[in-house]
């Protein structure tokens, strides 16, 4: 229970840290509007209706919940890489946080934490987007929120060990290396 508190006065620091940034927050919320228009409307005129279960099934629909699950794995990776590297080896945040009672352990629950909240509130957003669009057929869709909190608890994890490991920004190129293909050929489009 006190490590659990402990990784909350991280989340709380970040929180503070960013309220004159405000503004970084709302690109995690144009981000679904562009992927919906660009590939959900403008590549989907080009594929037309997908024949699903005797169905027709326009792309956009199809491709929509794909499009939010690989924004939940973008968002934690980005968040638990980028912006943990640049913390931990150049403004040295963490070197001020571990002369205090935090632990390690505290500082990594943390920074997921905080990459699962962001993730959480950019899910919610781009659940609310393809409602918007008219691509949201089943209320089912309200449980798309959680599945992609899970899946940016996997990424955020593996981004978070990943850049412990690296040495410089050059090392992101392995970051993309890993997430562009996976994010291409995951059956999303």
């Amino acid at each position: 229970m006190i490590a659990t508190h402990r990784a909350v006065r991280l989340i709380e620091r970040n929180a503070y840290a960013y309220r004159r940034q405000w503004w970084l927050f709302l690109t995690g919320f144009v981000e679904p509007i562009l992927f919906l228009l660009s590939i959900g409307l403008g590549v989907g005129e080009l594929v037309g209706d997908i024949p699903f279960g005797g169905e027709s099934v326009s792309y956009k629909e199809f491709v929509a919940p794909g499009l939010l699950a690989t924004s939940a794995m973008m968002g934690a990776v980005l968040d638990t890489t980028f912006n943990f590297f640049v913390k931990f080896k150049y403004t040295k945040t963490y070197d001020a946080m571990l002369a205090t009672p935090l632990s390690p352990s505290d500082l990594a629950t943390g920074e997921i934490a905080w990459a699962l909240g962001r993730g959480g509130v950019y899910a919610a957003g781009f659940l609310v987007t393809m409602l918007f669009f008219g691509l949201v057929v089943s209320w089912w869709a309200v449980l798309a929120v959680p599945v992609a909190v899970l899946i940016g608890f996997a990424f955020a994890g593996a981004g978070l060990a990943g850049s412990t490991y690296m040495r410089s920004f050059m090392d992101f190129d392995y970051v993309n290396m890993a997430i562009m293909p996976l994010f291409l050929f995951s059956a999303t489009f």
